[in-house]
């Protein structure tokens, strides 16, 4: 659900940070702890860890806008008011999502 790259950097003593190259790729992120995939956004660098990653579309561009407006207002201490975004398969229909996604990576180079 980041509302950028979703690459974690690590830069020395302050450990772990969140990437903040701009996303170019659009992919499936299966978290494996629930059981859910999420539509995941990356950088050149990291679209290895997103699952079958392609260059964004138009409509990825809508998501990760709608993404960074609703963390603006978060941040900003108001509450979001937008649709919630929630995860686009969950437990067997993500695994087999997620294995459908596969096979067309392997036949489809970003």
């Amino acid at each position: 659900m980041a509302a950028g790259c979703g690459g974690m950097v690590f830069r020395g003593m302050q450990g772990p940070t969140h990437c903040e190259a701009e996303p170019t790729m659009a992919g499936l992120w299966f978290a494996a702890h629930g059981r859910t995939v999420w539509l995941g956004f990356a950088c050149d660098r990291h679209s290895d860890h997103l699952i079958a990653a392609r260059p964004m579309r138009p409509r990825d561009r809508d998501v990760l806008a709608r993404r960074r407006d609703r963390h603006r207002t978060e941040l900003s201490g108001t509450r979001w008011a937008g649709e919630h975004e929630g995860p686009l398969a969950r437990g067997a229909a993500a695994e087999r999502l997620v294995e459908r996604a596969k096979a067309w990576a392997a036949t489809h180079r970003p």
